[in-house]
């Protein structure tokens, strides 16, 4: 394993599924620049021009793909809308109710 890196299974919250954790060192570069390891790329899926984000709270900065915060994100919304029905068809059939078109 490259130097600076640390591998550890955290304890299971409730889970049974383990989850990996890849930590490293990093330096802070010219202009705020941070480089981020190949390996922590390479696990976050990340190419070169691919954008992240960044999510800083309570003293911890925290860099999310897009792809991972729009699954957790629908995760997080799913429970307000029933299974199988389309949200868009639902928009959709209440506006050309608006409008007075027929469905």
């Amino acid at each position: 394993m490259p130097k600076g890196f640390a591998e550890q299974s955290p304890s299971k919250l409730g889970s049974e599924a383990e989850t990996t954790v890849l930590s490293a060192d990093l330096k802070l570069g010219p202009g705020g620049r941070v480089v981020i390891p190949a390996e922590i790329r390479s696990a976050m899926g990340l190419k070169e021009g691919d954008t992240i984000i960044a999510e800083f709270s309570e003293g911890e900065l925290r860099l999310v793909t897009i792809p991972e915060q729009v699954r957790r994100l629908q995760e997080i919304t799913k429970k307000y809308h029933p299974e199988h029905v389309s949200l868009v068809d639902e928009f959709l059939r209440e506006r050309r109710a608006m409008w007075g078109e027929e469905d």
